[in-house]
């Protein structure tokens, strides 16, 4: 991890102490360091993204486009996730794309619905949500009649 975060800041430019700073700030900021000896593949998905994350936030970008960031997480990976996203929001621009809802409710303040090179909506989650046909409709299906 703390290899390849390494080699992320030297592309970027950054060398000598200012390389070593950045490096062990962006692993502190992700809560990286007990895994910083490792290597990306021996990791689990949660701390995957938060490498990902790191490589993403290294040279401190005013914007930040995530795409699906929770996608294929735990529950508390989840939580976790998007605990840092939120974080991080606090500094900086950060786009999410995504088409699961909850995410959406859960770490934004704006939601834009985009179909066919289109803008369809434009609203706050909540309002979003309350528009949708399907907001808070449950489907069972039973083998044996109810």
């Amino acid at each position: 991890v703390q290899g390849f975060l390494d080699f992320i800041a030297e592309i970027r430019g950054y060398r000598g102490a200012g390389k070593r700073e950045r490096v062990a700030r962006t692993l502190g900021l992700l809560e990286l360091d007990e895994v910083r000896r490792q290597t990306i593949e021996t990791l689990s998905k949660g701390f995957r993204r938060r490498v990902g994350l790191a490589q993403a936030i290294l040279h401190e970008p005013r914007a930040l486009v995530l795409d699906e960031p929770t996608d294929g997480l735990d529950p508390n990976q989840k939580h976790q996730v998007r605990e840092l996203i939120r974080g991080l929001a606090q500094e900086r621009i950060v786009i999410i794309s995504t088409h699961i809802l909850e995410e959406v409710s859960a770490l934004c303040s704006r939601a834009l619905v985009i179909g066919g090179g289109r803008l369809l909506a434009d609203s706050t989650p909540l309002e979003l949500a309350s528009r949708s046909r399907y907001h808070q409709a449950v489907t069972l299906y039973s083998d044996d009649p109810l």
